[in-house]
């Protein structure tokens, strides 16, 4: 039963590692405009015009 414990801290662990680099490749990413609204989420960019 540790087997499956010591997978699901594996799999948790390159997740992170997946992300933190994935954060880390975006960094140098071009900004938006000053004039729209961006929100960021994890996963997700959404930019649109300001009202």
């Amino acid at each position: 039963m540790e087997w499956v414990y010591r997978g699901f801290e594996t799999s948790l662990l390159g997740l992170a590692l997946c992300l933190g680099l994935g954060a880390c490749l975006t960094l140098g990413t071009e900004r938006p405009p000053a004039g729209t609204l961006s929100v960021t989420l994890p996963m997700l960019t959404v930019t649109a015009p300001a009202p």
